[in-house]
């Protein structure tokens, strides 16, 4: 029986110096290799922008009232080197009744919700393509679901990126949809 303990004790033993010549053997110093790598989490990014646009209204909103202005923000996470990313972003558009009109008033247009961005090219110009769903509360019209969608192009400078974009915004509302088309600049740090 004692023979058979000690047989144990030193399997037991020669089992864990060969672990712990193992980890020792593979905590080397220099540069790592493949095979002694650790994994890295891999980081997204975040962007945040702010944009100022020319906002022209279509459809039915177009005919009785004029282009107008707006203005967004946004914040977008993408991970290095990949060509999707997703965007949290807010705008709100502003069209005055047309002069002439007396009835009716200007309408306000606020638009919340997710954007997917796909770059189709990122040197030296960013060229990319946008396409999302939002909720929308349009002034007399209340708050109905939508969706847009458009393209753009960003400029990399010191510390940030400019962008001019242009979308279409549908917003589903009874009868006619309401549709904008704002031509927007902005910048994205």
């Amino acid at each position: 029986m004692r023979l058979r303990t000690t047989l144990s004790t030193l399997t037991l033993g020669a089992a864990l110096t060969t672990v712990a010549a193992l980890t020792a053997g593979a905590q080397t110093s220099g540069p790592a290799t493949a095979s002694t790598a650790v994994p890295q989490p891999v980081q997204y990014y975040p962007q945040y922008g702010v944009s100022a646009a020319i906002a022209v209204p279509a459809g039915r909103l177009g005919d009785d009232h004029a282009a107008g202005y707006g203005i967004g923000g946004l914040v977008e996470f993408g991970f290095p080197n990949q060509p999707y990313a997703l965007r949290a972003e807010g705008m709100f558009q502003r069209f005055a009744l047309k002069s002439g009109r007396t009835a009716g008033s200007d309408v306000n247009l606020v638009s919340v919700g997710p954007t997917i961005v796909y770059r189709m090219n990122q040197t030296p110009a960013e060229t990319f393509l946008t396409g999302g769903i939002a909720i929308y509360h349009a002034t007399d019209e209340g708050t109905r679901p939508g969706f847009n969608f458009g393209t753009g192009i960003g400029f990399p400078l010191t510390d940030f990126s400019a962008v001019a974009e242009i979308r279409l915004h549908v917003m589903l509302a009874d009868g006619k949809p309401i549709l904008a088309l704002p031509l927007s600049v902005g910048v994205r740090f």
